[in-house]
């Protein structure tokens, strides 16, 4: 009996012994990072007494889970949101707002056309056009200088994460063999993985769980393996020769790559990423795509009139050549083959990335994708072969409103592909190239006049200029109308009419006349001419008016002047909005995103705030609570104690009786 109560009351004071080594194990780390309050068990004994079982860790791996996932969202939001402010920021900033200075520009325009003989005021509305050149490449920069900390952040981060995948991979092997040695499980080693896997979630969205030797391994969110046993891996971005701006990455595993999906990642990685692919290049396109439409514009509408020295007006503004793109074992076909924007074609550029191929010996397509990699529309196939190039090789397809040179077709294989984006990086190569003032075309390349022996009141006017090229309108190539162009308007009537040309002879008639605008248009010349004209009133029998490019174009004329100044508010971009309008809604999508993320990433706060609670609720150290179990597992042992000193004596006695 003693020696049944001896030993009952020593596996009691081995448990007290052990709850109090537990309790003051919790109590030291109360302010630990990851610890996960422990608790020793014990079961009793079917000879008497209590048996120790083992201390673990008082942990929910379902809300361990949620905290790596609420981790996750909440570090994708404020990384997504952090930058999203800062470009949002500096973008509306009123300073650097496109706005102003398009206002500027157009505002020194319209004063210039307000005395087109003034050299000055020309210089004035030329120096605007350089600031407005300089502001884009100020918006521009300012969308680089962010995608240029992005990349700076990423590269940081995956050094962040491989340290950590490798912490994880090493304190695999410590608890397989630390767990080996012993029954009790190596609770502080456990504590510490859990806290790298938080941590890593921070960067990326992934899934913890335990093989059958119960150590960790690391899966992204989509089941792709990050980290599996002790094998350690590297996350690291690698070069697409296709698409220099985008973000691939792989885990290597030292034998093999194994390449990551970028869509939904998570974490501040994945913040990163769609920061670059949902604003970062669509900022820089969206820009790319505005600088396009006026370069464009300006350029087409500076061709129909005169200079300042009377020659026909030349492209006001240049855009930088635009890069192709294709696999490494293309590079050397890249040089031959060329992209450029069809002249008076931009409304039809968008931002989406163009994938030239071979579909067969004789067509090509090419296949539009948007920023996510979707395809937007079936493939334009086309046939070179069947197309006449221009004077200096380029193909113009009107579908696209780009211009393609290949000289030799026969250097693309049937699986070459070649890449490009019209609209990336253009508002960066965007320059002004117009010398001075006197390049701004403001005045109209032909003039009209009103015989003054004429019987009405009628005044002709200059309509419309559509077209100056020698090789499709009525202007030769020193700046004069051709001789069989129209050179005059003859009055039959009050209701008809006779265009005739230089030397008098009849070239169009027209009768019934009701309508005395377009003139030209009503006899079927306008086209061909690429000009037009209109009377004011209607015309007496014997009236006549003259068409010319000499006296008829007087000094001060300000027709295209006129002209530029009202593609302001023309819808130039897409064909859907105008300049000003366009940037202001590119201003308003990224306070709108800003603004949603900023909701997001809020609400993620909350979210990982309560997943934390529910864990601490469970696992984090309560100094009341142990404060009770120490005096609690004190007092038991402080029992178990006498329960040995009862033991002893009784053994003693038994003793002394036999004695």
């Amino acid at each position: 009996m003693s020696s049944n109560l001896y030993s009952i009351g020593l596996s009691g004071l081995m448990s007290s012994n052990a709850r109090i080594n537990t309790t003051g194990q919790n109590t030291t780390n109360v302010d630990t990072e990851g610890y996960s309050r422990q608790r020793t068990d014990t079961v009793s004994s079917p000879v008497g007494g209590v048996v120790l079982r083992d201390t673990s860790r008082l942990v929910d791996n379902f809300v361990g889970a949620q905290i790596r996932t609420d981790t996750s969202n909440h570090s994708y939001y404020d990384t997504y949101h952090s930058f999203m402010s800062a470009a949002d920021n500096l973008l509306a900033d009123e300073s650097i707002s496109l706005t102003r200075y398009l206002d500027k520009a157009f505002s020194a325009l319209q004063t210039a056309s307000n005395d087109p003989t003034s050299s000055s005021l020309r210089e004035l509305a030329h120096a605007s056009l350089e600031t407005l050149v300089q502001q884009y490449k100020t918006l521009s920069n300012v969308v680089n200088r962010q995608e240029n900390l992005v990349d700076d952040h990423l590269s940081s981060s995956l050094t962040d994460v491989n340290a950590i995948t490798a912490k994880i991979s090493d304190l695999n092997g410590k608890i397989l063999r630390q767990e080996g040695l012993s029954i009790s499980p190596a609770n502080e080693l456990r504590d510490q993985q859990e806290l790298l896997a938080k941590d890593l979630s921070k960067y990326i969205d992934i899934k913890a769980q335990f093989n059958d030797d119960g150590l960790m391994t690391i899966q992204l969110a989509n089941g792709q393996p990050l980290v599996m046993d002790q094998n350690p891996t590297e996350l690291k971005v690698i070069a697409d020769p296709l698409s220099p701006k985008k973000i691939n990455l792989v885990v290597d595993f030292g034998d093999y790559n194994v390449g990551l999906k970028t869509q939904g990642l998570g974490g501040s990685v994945g913040g990163l990423v769609d920061y670059r692919t949902e604003f970062s290049q669509y900022a820089d396109r969206t820009l790319g795509q505005h600088a396009i439409s006026i370069a464009d514009a300006m350029n087409a509408q500076n061709a129909k009139g005169l200079d300042g020295n009377g020659n026909f007006g030349k492209d006001l503004f240049s855009l930088g050549k635009v890069s192709i793109h294709s696999t490494r074992d293309n590079l050397q076909k890249i040089s031959d083959i060329s992209v450029r924007i069809t002249t008076g074609e931009a409304e039809k550029i968008t931002r989406d990335t163009y994938e030239l191929t071979r579909t067969d010996d004789n067509r090509f397509a090419i296949t539009q994708y948007d920023l996510k990699g979707n395809s937007t529309g079936p493939s334009t196939v086309i046939d070179l072969n069947n197309m006449t190039p221009d004077s200096n090789g380029y193909y113009q397809i009107d579908e696209l409103g780009l211009d393609l040179k290949i000289p030799d077709l026969d250097i693309i294989d049937d699986d070459d592909v070649f890449r490009f984006s019209p609209t990336a990086d253009a508002a960066s190569s965007l320059t002004l190239q117009a010398k001075n003032g006197e390049a701004l075309a403001l005045s109209a390349p032909v003039g009209v006049s009103t015989n003054s022996d004429n019987l009405s009141d009628a005044r002709i006017s200059l309509t419309s200029v559509d077209k100056t090229d020698p090789n499709s309108s009525a202007f030769a190539r020193d700046g004069s109308l051709y001789p069989s162009a129209p050179h005059q308007i003859y009055f039959t009537s009050p209701h008809s009419y006779v265009v005739r040309d230089a030397s008098g002879v009849e070239i169009a008639s027209v009768s019934d006349v009701t309508n005395y605008v377009n003139l030209l248009a009503q006899a079927g010349l306008a086209e061909e001419a690429g000009f037009d004209v209109s009377v004011s009133s209607m015309p007496e029998r014997g009236d006549v008016f003259s068409i010319g490019t000499g006296d008829e174009i007087g000094p001060a004329d300000n027709f295209n002047a006129l002209a530029l100044i009202n593609l302001q508010n023309q819808a130039l971009v897409a064909g859907d909005e105008s300049l000003s309008k366009a940037f202001a809604g590119f201003i308003s999508y990224v306070g709108s995103k800003t603004s949603e993320i900023e909701g997001h990433a809020e609400s993620s706060e909350v979210m990982l705030n309560d997943s934390i609670a529910r864990r601490d609720r469970l696992s984090a150290v309560s100094l009341d609570e142990e404060a009770v179990n120490l005096l609690k597992y004190q007092q038991s042992y402080s029992a178990s104690a006498q329960v040995v000193t009862a033991a002893r004596t009784t053994f003693e006695t038994l003793l002394g009786i036999m004695r």
